[in-house]
């Protein structure tokens, strides 16, 4: 919150010493009820239709729904990235919105403590603490936690389009938001148009929020972010910023360039080397960063960071800028529909299968003894709430509910607290509600390799604008690739992958971002033999070695 800005208020933290929790605490919350009315605790802002809600009129239109028990449809109505601390007749309501974009956390263990930093409530708690073990093991295999775990036992995190409720007895969540529509299109003729229209409506709804302070833009070689610099240009945005970072002879970089030149915007770029990064990994401000980043529920993001020092320095970076990243379209398109239904295998459409899915798929940064791969497998089935699935599109929109819920809120989404500790705010069009809601109505095969959705921006906004250049085609996506999935049994698919992403690392040049030389770094600064249900550190995954160093830093804070 402070990132953000935000006035921070401490009630019932004097006298230090004994009783502290004396009439206060999670069994007499009355004060706090009081003083979360007078303070009005929220962040973000919302749209309820075409209504621009913020600050304390959204503050309000919460309360009320609270107060008439229809707090679920109103939150299913909200688009927008708020978070909110809610008290009324002595209890609390901690509400995020459907992507978790502020994070909102909780310890009930030892007195109520409730803030939008992981961080903040574990240095407030006196008890010894206590990682939670499976959680441990999850974050290493996966990088990031799912559900409403965090990795210390007695602290909680209110889950992506939940909101929870404290009272006298235990918090209760609420789930509110079903991310896939009932219904799917049958007619495709019209998506496209559909799409767009709906795209530019709701950007320039976002750019009704950010009142005209200039745009910063991420701009890689990919899709993503040149879509979001072809919707500046379709809006005359004049004061945008546009910045890549890596390896100067990258061929990221080098279509990173060739974008902003086209478009007539304003281009940086922030080259990494070893050196650098070595100096910035050993930093205390590296550490500071993880320990803030982090919220005891993700590997901390810092690709980018390096680049905005550097632009801090030229003086480039302004406090006003609004970052405006191109994070996740690819995934509506359908980039991560699993390769057993790319190649038409047969499959138990179950919960079970679906969960072993789901593990072989994520759970891949380092790899798990079997032991502790079985009991996480059953943590992910007892998220599941449906046994048997209709067919495959039913399927398929519970693998991805558990996707958003899990690795677009809790790691793509937290990445945004990079930009925060900047003092920077920020915005996701392509996670518009509205939106989504457009992609998500495409029938499953409709989106395999996810050309529909690419063939959508080349041509709808590429190809008017000047800027239709092709990526590098992997050797992942070739058709030899596709038979031997066919061909193997499914287990064997998982290291076909990893042996044609080997295979591809040899035909590129070296990481485009220098991101195995922080991999390298961070091996020598932390013990890779500390959890002994690991089976294998992959030392050149820069996310693997990055989850080993995060939890030296909550040993730490």
């Amino acid at each position: 919150l402070l990132n953000l800005k935000a006035r921070i208020c401490i009630i019932h933290n004097e006298p230090d010493g004994t009783n502290i929790n004396e009439n206060c605490g999670s069994t007499h919350i009355q004060d706090l009820c009081d003083f979360v009315k007078e303070s009005n605790a929220d962040v973000g802002f919302a749209f309820d239709g075409d209504v621009l809600l913020e600050g304390e009129g959204l503050y309000e239109v919460m309360a009320e729904a609270v107060r008439t028990d229809c707090l679920s449809g109103l939150l299913i109505r909200l688009n927008g990235n708020f978070a909110a601390l809610i008290t009324i007749d002595g209890k609390c309501y901690l509400i995020v919105d459907k992507l978790r974009s502020y994070p909102l956390f909780y310890s009930v263990s030892s007195g109520l403590h409730i803030s939008d930093s992981g961080r903040e409530i574990l240095s407030h708690m006196e008890e010894a603490r206590s990682f939670h073990e499976q959680s441990v093991y999850e974050f290493l295999a996966l990088g990031y936690l799912s559900g409403e775990h965090t990795l210390i036992k007695d602290i909680h995190s209110v889950e992506a389009g939940s909101y929870v409720v404290i009272g006298k007895g235990q918090p209760t969540s609420y789930s509110y938001v079903a991310y896939m529509p009932e219904n799917k299109l049958t007619d495709l003729s019209f998506v496209k148009e559909r799409a767009a229209e709906v795209l530019e409506e709701r950007f320039s709804k976002m750019l009704d929020t950010i009142k005209g302070r200039p745009v910063l833009l991420p701009l890689s070689g990919g899709y993503d972010s040149r879509l979001i610099a072809c919707l500046c240009k379709k809006f005359a945005l004049e004061d945008v910023t546009c910045f890549t970072y890596g390896r100067e002879d990258s061929f990221e970089v080098e279509m990173s360039r060739k974008v902003a030149r086209q478009l007539g915007f304003k281009w940086y770029f922030a080259e990494y080397t070893f050196d650098q990064w070595k100096c910035f990994l050993e930093s205390e401000e590296f550490k500071d960063y993880c320990s803030f980043a982090g919220n005891l529920t993700a590997n901390p993001h810092f690709q980018d960071f390096p680049a905005l020092l550097e632009l801090k320095r030229l003086g480039v970076l302004r406090k006003d800028m609004v970052v405006i990243p191109g994070h996740s379209g690819d995934l509506l398109g359908g980039s991560k529909i699993p390769a057993v239904f790319l190649v038409n295998r047969r499959v138990h459409l179950d919960s079970l299968f679906e969960s072993r899915l789901i593990y072989d798929e994520f759970y891949n940064l380092n790899v798990l003894k079997p032991f502790m791969r079985k009991q996480l497998i059953e943590r992910i089935k007892l998220s599941r709430t449906t046994e048997k699935y209709n067919n495959q599109d039913a399927f398929l929109d519970d693998y991805e509910t558990w996707f958003i819920k899990s690795k677009v809120a809790n790691f793509l989404v937290n990445s945004m607290r990079g930009y925060e500790y900047f003092g920077l705010d920020w915005r996701l069009p392509l996670w518009d509600d509205e939106y989504i809601k457009v992609w998500y109505s495409v029938p499953w095969k409709e989106k395999y390799y996810s050309r529909f959705y690419d063939e959508f921006m080349f041509e709808c906004y590429f190809e008017k604008y000047g800027v239709a250049f092709r990526k590098n085609r992997g050797v992942t996506n070739t058709g030899f690739a596709n038979r031997m999935k066919r061909a193997l049994p499914l287990f064997l698919n998982h290291w076909l992958r990893e042996g044609l992403q080997f295979i591809r690392n040899l035909r590129q040049q070296k990481n485009v971002n220098a991101f195995d030389d922080v991999a390298q770094i961070l091996c020598n600064m932390v013990s890779l033999e500390a959890y002994e249900d690991v089976q294998c550190v992959k030392r050149e995954n820069i996310n693997a070695v990055v989850a080993y160093y995060y939890l030296e830093i909550v040993k730490r804070i």
